[in-house]
């Protein structure tokens, strides 16, 4: 029988393993396990002394608070869900890796979902947000968001607590706060450079009738031909899927119509380096016989020859916004409705 219960006895090792609960900080900072639980949400009701009595408990017994029993309580955890329209798109890249380092700095935690231009995708996450004890929610998608369908999903999440940003397109008009790149300013920009530099007529090359920020640079792009005077010819416009085939495919089709144009503007870089090596392949020269500029500042972009002009973004500086608007949201502070960044025209070889 004693041989029997020493083997079912912890041994002195197995207790020094066992997990260090709240219950082992409250006993040994001399306080309750309800005030452990409320420094350790940040509350501001522990008095300064206590809360360091029971940090230095922390610290001592190594805890490590189970941030998912602490989402049980609370109904909420500390994930944000970043919602991307096409994972394979390579602005989101750079944009998931930023936006991750910035909410790691004030303690929240990111989860990826790929929407794939599926509409029913965002409507299932939004249904699905309280179940998954979202903190946040950021929408990171240049397609058109059937919001009026959306807004009382949205609403709802709100009164609960759940914040919900934009990224890429405005939907302040919705109550959603957004960070955006100036888009129509930008492609206006880059096209009377091309205008400027003798490169007209101009092809324009984007996803645009299921695209919100696609529209907008197209805006861009018919701004300027109207600022100088020209009319816009509908057979250099050209709608399509931001890959980089069908920017090969796009370009492609236009040399075998034997259209007229001396330059592309493409809303994306993966369309215009698709376009380039098209363009290449049949033995023109860029950007002698046609100069291509992009839009995204992707890396691959200034590696390539000729180096890609672009239209680039700062993937940094949109999360740091998103660290600050999370911060002042879960503090109960205000933000700002709109967030423009910048985008800088990089003149490079191909235009």
């Amino acid at each position: 029988m004693r041989q029997a219960l020493d083997t079912i006895a912890p041994r002195p090792a197995d207790r020094e393993r066992q997990v260090t609960t709240v219950v082992d900080v409250a006993r040994r900072a001399g306080v309750s396990a309800a005030t452990v639980s409320r420094v350790l949400a940040g509350r501001n009701v522990v008095a300064a002394a206590t809360r360091e009595r029971v940090l230095e408990a922390v610290r001592a017994l190594q805890f490590q608070p189970n941030a998912f029993a602490q989402g049980l309580r609370s109904g909420r955890g500390q994930a944000v869900a970043l919602l991307v329209s096409d994972i394979e798109q390579t602005v989101y890249s750079a944009l998931t890796k930023h936006v991750q380092a910035a909410l790691e700095e004030i303690g929240l935690d990111l989860l990826l979902f790929n929407l794939g231009h599926r509409q029913d995708r965002l409507r299932g996450l939004l249904e699905r947000a309280t179940a998954l004890r979202l903190r946040g929610i950021v929408i990171a998608s240049n397609d058109v968001i059937p919001m009026r369908e959306l807004k009382p999903l949205v609403s709802a999440l709100q009164r609960q607590g759940v914040s919900i940003l934009s990224i890429g397109q405005r939907l302040d008009r919705y109550g959603i706060p957004s960070v955006v790149h100036e888009e129509t300013a930008a492609a206006a920009r880059a096209a009377q450079y091309l205008l400027d530099t003798g490169r007209a007529p101009i092809a324009y090359l984007s996803r645009i009738r299921n695209s919100a920020t696609g529209q907008e640079r197209y805006r861009g792009y018919l701004a300027a031909l109207k600022g100088a005077g020209i009319d816009v010819d509908p057979a250099l416009v050209w709608d399509c899927s931001y890959r980089y085939a069908a920017g090969y495919e796009a370009m492609s089709r236009a040399l075998d119509r034997r259209l007229a144009f001396r330059s592309l503007l493409a809303a994306s870089d993966e369309l215009a380096l698709g376009a380039m090596a098209a363009a290449l392949d049949r033995g023109l020269k860029v950007p002698d016989d046609v100069a291509i500029i992009g839009f995204g500042g992707i890396a691959w972009g200034e590696h390539v020859r000729p180096a890609l002009t672009t239209l680039g973004a700062d993937p940094k500086a949109i999360g740091e916004h998103v660290r600050d608007m999370f911060r002042n949201l879960l503090d109960g502070g205000d933000v700002p409705r709109q967030t423009v960044v910048k985008r800088p025209l990089l003149l490079r070889q191909s235009a």
